[in-house]
């Protein structure tokens, strides 16, 4: 091989490799070009999906319901002051009047004392005064009695002394004298008889008797202020939220806790325009409790006359006897509305789309390329899940599966 050929031969070889690596360059951009999608929708979360539709409700009826306390009433402290004792404890079943806890009430039984005091010493100033009344108005009759005999006695001596004196048998300084004396007497006896009219005619005893009502009165204030030291139940049932500690200084007004009335028991329910009215003409509905098979009845005590917009539901409660507090607040039950009267159809979502959280139940429909979390109206079972009369609409996807991890407004791919 000629030189020429040899130089000819190593171009062909560099331009070739030029070539490949071209190509591999231009490979890998289409390669990088196609994989854009996916890693756009790296965050997506695949999920597969069910779309919202009729079901039939057949034969017998259930409904979710929520067992709530009849009555719910606040434990509040009518006075300030220090916890010396605490009696009961949160979850205690107490009986209405029961002492929960105690505050410190030695300053107003001071005072109780104090008052008592007082109202001992003013009985002690009435019952001297009116024996001084008594004894001074025996005074003033004795006094009157006496100068009118003795003002008789004067009348004379001075009649005798005027006839005396006309006779010339005395001075005149002895008539002078004779009527002074009777005139001394006549006014001690219009004193006497004033002093003892303004006595009859008063009652003395008016301001101390004032004084001892408003002493008796104020025992009747403290015995009560000592009462509200004890802080006791307004109701029978059980006690929730129930935070005092003995040492702990509380002010006025102070909420201590919860009484929950537990007997009887209210069931709380939201039933549709087709549910209330196999209720019509109903007194009571039987149900049984989530997870057992034990069957009890709840007196219709209350039916909503108005529908509620948002859900399209009435709320219908009932009363039921809890004797043993079996049923507590927060428990599921399922009400037993009888025979539907045939098969009906109603917008059903599937079971495996639901999700519970505590008491309310949600779904994820898809929408677009992400996901919302609705909170879901529940009815009756159906032939395929369960009625919703709120939260969804006929034709939507919601996830049934993949939902686990799935939080509002995610993005995510259905799983095809």
């Amino acid at each position: 091989m000629t030189y020429a050929m040899k130089r000819q031969s190593k171009r062909n070889s560099a331009w070739t490799r030029v070539t490949l690596v071209g190509m591999v360059v231009l490979l890998s951009a289409a390669a990088a070009g196609c994989s854009a999608p996916s890693s756009a929708q790296s965050g997506a979360k695949t999920v597969r999906v069910a779309k919202v539709s009729s079901g039939l409700v057949t034969g017998a009826k259930e409904l979710d319901a929520d067992i709530v306390s009849s009555t719910q009433v606040n434990i509040v402290s009518k006075l300030g002051g220090d916890v010396i004792e605490v009696l009961k404890k949160k979850g205690d079943s107490v009986n209405q009047g029961d002492v929960l806890f105690r505050l410190d009430s030695s300053t107003a039984a001071r005072n109780r004392d104090k008052t008592k005091l007082t109202k001992d010493n003013l009985k002690a100033q009435i019952d001297k005064t009116s024996n001084d009344i008594v004894t001074n108005k025996a005074v003033l009759r004795n006094s009157i009695e006496k100068l009118t005999l003795q003002i008789a006695d004067l009348e004379k001596a001075y009649n005798n002394a005027r006839n005396d004196f006309d006779a010339g048998t005395v001075q005149k300084t002895q008539v002078e004298k004779a009527e002074s004396a009777l005139k001394a007497a006549r006014l001690d006896l219009d004193t006497a008889q004033k002093q003892l009219a303004n006595l009859e005619s008063t009652d003395a005893l008016a301001p101390l008797r004032i004084q001892m009502d408003s002493s008796d009165l104020a025992l009747l204030d403290i015995e009560s202020t000592l009462n509200d030291f004890e802080v006791k139940s307004p109701i029978s049932g059980v006690l929730t939220d129930f935070s005092p500690e003995a040492g702990m200084t509380v002010p006025q007004g102070y909420t201590a806790g919860v009484v929950q009335q537990l007997d009887p028991i209210k069931v709380h329910a939201d039933v549709t325009e087709a549910m209330l009215k196999q209720l019509s003409g109903k007194q009571e509905i039987p149900f049984t409790v989530q997870g057992s098979n034990d069957k009890l009845s709840g007196k219709i005590v209350y039916v909503a006359d108005v529908m509620s917009l948002p859900s399209k539901t009435y709320v219908v409660e009932l009363s039921a006897p809890n004797p043993q507090r079996k049923l507590k607040p927060g428990m599921r039950v399922k009400l037993q509305l009888g025979d539907g009267g045939g098969s009906q159809s109603v917008l059903s979502v599937p079971n495996a789309a639901l999700v519970q959280e505590g008491d309310a139940s949600y779904a994820f429909a898809v929408v677009d390329d992400h996901v919302e979390k609705r909170k879901l109206t529940l009815g009756a079972s159906t032939e395929n899940g369960r009625e919703v009369t709120g939260g969804l609409k006929d034709g939507e996807l919601v996830v049934i599966s993949g939902q686990k991890d799935l939080q509002d407004k995610d993005q995510a791919v259905v799983s095809q």
